[in-house]
Order: C-alpha cells, then sequence, then structure tokens
C-alpha cells in the first residue's frame, strides 16, 4: 500500500502516517511515531503537510490528536485532479507536437515482391481503386480487382492492350507494343497509398502514403483515363492535328531517347521528313 499511495503523490513517510492514523485513528504524534517507525518531529511536520492537503485533521489540542481523512475522499479528489491535470496537459501539450512526417515511400526488389505487394494492396482496398496496366498484367492482379469490384469497391482500369475486361470503369489504350518508356504498372488505392511499378527486368517499385505523392500519382492515373476516353471520342480531328496515335504531340514532349523509340514504332505513320524535324525540335 505505501509504494501505491507514493505512485499517486504520497511522499514515504507521508504514506507511512497516514496508513497508521488509518489503523489507528484519534493518535497521537507521539503513537504514530511508533507506528509509522518515523522520528516524532518528522512525523509533525508530516502531518502539518497533510493536513494543509486536506488528508488529515486535528481534532484536539492537549494533546494533539489527529484522524485520517476516509480514502474514498482522499484518492477520489487525487483521482480527480489528476484526470483535469492530464486533460490540461493533452490540450497544452498537443499546441507544442509537431505533426511527424509521413514516410516518403518503400522500396521494392523483384517481381515477386511486387506482385505480392500490389495483389495485397488490391485486397484491402475498401473504396476505390485506380490502376495503370499492361493486358498481361491481367493474368496475375485480374482476380483481385474483380473481387474488389463485386465487393463494392469502385475500380477504374486504364488497360494497354486488347483484351477483355468484365469489371470496373475501363479506359483503353494502344497496345503495349506500341508505347514506349517500358513496361510501367501505376496503383491507387483508397486515396492512401500508391505503387509506381517497373516490370521489365530487373523488376522494382516504390510505394507510398505521401499526401503529395499519392496526388501525383492519382493525377496521373486520371489523366490517362482522360486521354483514353477523349481520344476514343475526337480520334480523327486529334490524329488530323497531331498525327497518327498524336505521334508529333507525344515526340515533342518525350525525351529525345524515347522519342526515337516512338518513331521505330510500326504504324505512326510519320514519313521521315516529319521524323527528323520532331527529333530535332525534341
Amino acid at each position: 500500500m505505501i509504494d501505491e499511495l507514493v505512485r499517486v503523490g504520497f511522499s514515504s513517510q507521508e504514506a507511512r502516517v497516514y496508513v497508521a492514523l488509518l489503523r489507528q485513528p484519534s493518535a497521537t504524534g507521539y503513537e504514530l511515531a511508533k507506528i509509522a517507525g518515523l522520528q516524532r518531529a518528522n512525523v509533525y511536520q508530516v502531518l502539518a503537510t497533510l493536513a494543509e492537503r486536506d488528508v488529515v485533521e486535528q481534532v484536539s489540542d492537549s494533546p494533539a490528536r489527529f484522524l485520517a481523512k476516509p480514502p474514498a475522499m482522499v484518492l477520489g479528489r487525487i483521482k480527480q485532479e489528476t484526470v483535469q491535470r492530464c486533460d490540461s496537459l493533452i490540450v497544452d501539450l498537443a499546441t507544442l507536437a509537431r505533426p511527424a512526417e509521413p514516410t516518403a515511400f518503400w522500396s521494392l526488389r523483384g517481381r515477386e515482391s511486387v506482385l505480392e505487394r500490389a495483389g495485397a494492396l488490391v485486397s484491402d482496398a475498401r473504396e476505390r481503386i485506380a490502376v495503370c496496366l499492361w493486358a498481361d498484367d491481367l493474368d496475375w492482379i485480374g482476380t483481385p480487382l474483380r473481387a474488389a469490384a463485386q465487393s463494392g469497391c469502385q475500380v477504374v482500369v486504364n488497360v494497354f492492350g486488347d483484351v477483355p475486361v468484365d469489371f470496373g470503369d475501363v479506359y483503353r489504350h494502344e497496345p503495349p507494343a506500341k508505347t514506349v518508356g517500358g513496361h510501367l504498372f501505376t496503383l491507387a488505392v483508397d486515396s492512401g497509398t500508391a505503387l509506381i511499378a517497373s516490370l521489365d527486368e530487373p523488376a522494382g517499385a516504390v510505394y507510398t502514403e505521401h499526401p503529395a505523392l499519392l496526388r501525383v500519382v492519382e493525377k496521373l492515373i486520371r489523366d490517362e483515363a482522360y486521354l483514353a476516353a477523349i481520344y476514343e471520342r475526337l480520334r480523327p480531328e486529334l490524329e488530323e492535328t497531331f498525327g497518327r496515335h498524336l505521334v508529333e504531340l507525344r515526340a515533342r514532349l518525350l525525351p529525345p531517347d524515347q522519342a526515337d523509340a516512338l518513331m521505330s514504332v510500326v504504324g505512326f505513320g510519320a514519313d521521315q521528313e516529319i521524323v527528323n524535324d520532331l527529333l530535332t525540335e525534341s
């Protein structure tokens, strides 16, 4: 009991005197010194302190005798004061505390690690999934995406290549053979986590919960959907202005090496003079 009283704010001597006084009500300082094993002078000093704190009270003068206040009253008051003090500290300290910076990203190495993490993120989704992928990726991520859609998640799929997709809001893009930049896979889940992967060997990825990075990934996926929808509706006008598969526009915005790779893709329909002009401007 002494140790427990010390933990709630009594000194060791105060605890011993209070317990002794509970055991022998109306005791004198001399009697309490004997029971508590303290010097008489120390006992009177402790009694004075306890009286100031309304833990004991003096009930007679000659000789001076003391009573302990009921434990329910004493400890109830300590409990109430402690709660109030803690509530006040919570408010005061909250004004000082700086929010922790979220971890920017985590790295993944190897195809299996990337596929495992992406699958886990999709399986844990509760509200919304947005993804950019190649048609072949549906072989490993299609089942969890379909399950998420069936469970009520909104699923937005940007798919590069001609493959049946029987779930979600689907936006179709050119086949992977007509893209540049390699095999990329981009995923955003519940506006809380994003994953950006390169599935070309050596495969690797980063995933993040950082709000700024997450917004960038979500915008990237959203813009891909915008482009697919616009291109499907306005393809003739767009290709008349920017060339087949938007080759002129895309080449201007790509780094020179990727622009060169773009021009080598069969079917863009740009003659050599246009190719040379575009690469020079890049």
